[in-house]
């Protein structure tokens, strides 16, 4: 049975109004392609590395920058794997869930666990059916849904490890399955490795008490904070502060003309026909695939030689 209670404060209906605020301006401030590829990296980037940071692994900015856009060229470590992983499984909830209608269930969290984890289940599964269920049957904003999530499944210590990070993926889910993604620019995450000892605090008190009216306030205002820092960014354009390169961001003829032959309905393209289309090699071909895939242009599908790809 699960023991959850929580108000609607005048401070977290505050936060939760000035957030609707924000949200709608992003969504309606023009942007170029660049600069969305640019923000959506900054956050895929501030996402992964501020959160895994949470968590110990103990790579520095750089590395975490040179994993993800595939710079580093040797053989990975333990911690490189876990960075690429986290991004997938990122991508995944992009991909698969973003304003979707489904129902969140039990087999869908534990599927997204086993892109970043290889822990085993510690708990019934009919227990974290439940806490779904019961987040789902409520029309509450979903920045509270989402807040709720992050701390009851970390309560719950599902898994034999990597807790924090699949509370977090979830959290993650059920902003974007209600369309709460904010253009893919939110990583809310960096309000709490601002002030981790903040951040500890508030998760500590909101595992040992029913009430959370406190951790509700506390997310929020994360977010809020975030959303404020995407509308300077949106305000005040400039460079990215990562060290991406332009190239990175830039998408070549050849790219941009793959992009066009996708834009009708149920289009997809192959390697091989990228290869045969532009007269290219296999690698040249991957590269290009995987670089749209890395930037969220594309959509991958299957496995193997069956692997083909249609335009977001």
């Amino acid at each position: 049975m699960l023991n959850i209670s929580y108000n609607i404060s005048p401070r977290l209906n505050e936060y939760l109004s000035q957030i609707e605020n924000l949200r709608k301006q992003i969504l309606l401030t023009p942007i170029t392609p660049e600069a969305e590829f640019q923000l959506k990296w900054n956050a895929i980037f501030k996402r992964t590395y501020c959160l895994l940071k949470l968590t110990g692994n103990p790579l520095g900015k750089s590395e975490v920058l040179k994993t993800l856009t595939g710079i580093t060229r040797r053989k990975m470590n333990h911690d490189q794997q876990e960075i690429i992983r986290y991004k997938k499984a990122q991508d995944y909830i992009f991909q698969n869930w973003l304003g979707s209608e489904k129902p969140v269930d039990a087999q869908a969290i534990i599927a997204l666990y086993k892109m970043i984890g290889d822990g085993k289940l510690r708990v019934p599964q009919a227990g974290l059916q439940h806490l779904l269920d019961y987040i789902q049957a409520s029309s509450e904003n979903p920045v509270i849904q989402a807040a709720i999530m992050c701390i009851e499944m970390e309560k719950m210590q599902l898994f034999s490890k990597n807790n924090k990070q699949i509370a977090c993926l979830t959290s993650l889910l059920f902003l974007y399955k209600y369309g709460w993604d904010f253009k893919g620019f939110m990583a809310y995450e960096v309000e709490w490795l601002k002030d981790e000892k903040k951040y500890k605090e508030n998760c500590q008190r909101a595992q040992i008490t029913i009430n959370l009216t406190i951790w509700l306030e506390y997310f929020a205002n994360s977010v809020l904070k975030q959303a404020e820092a995407i509308i300077f960014s949106l305000k005040t354009p400039k460079q990215d502060g990562l060290g991406l390169t332009k190239s990175f961001l830039t998408l070549n003829e050849r790219q941009k003309s793959i992009l066009d032959c996708l834009d009708q309905p149920q289009a997809g393209i192959t390697n091989r026909q990228v290869q045969e289309e532009y007269k290219v090699s296999q690698i040249t071909a991957s590269r290009d695939l995987a670089k749209l895939t890395n930037l969220r242009c594309l959509f991958s599908h299957g496995k193997g030689r069956s692997v083909y790809y249609t335009k977001i």
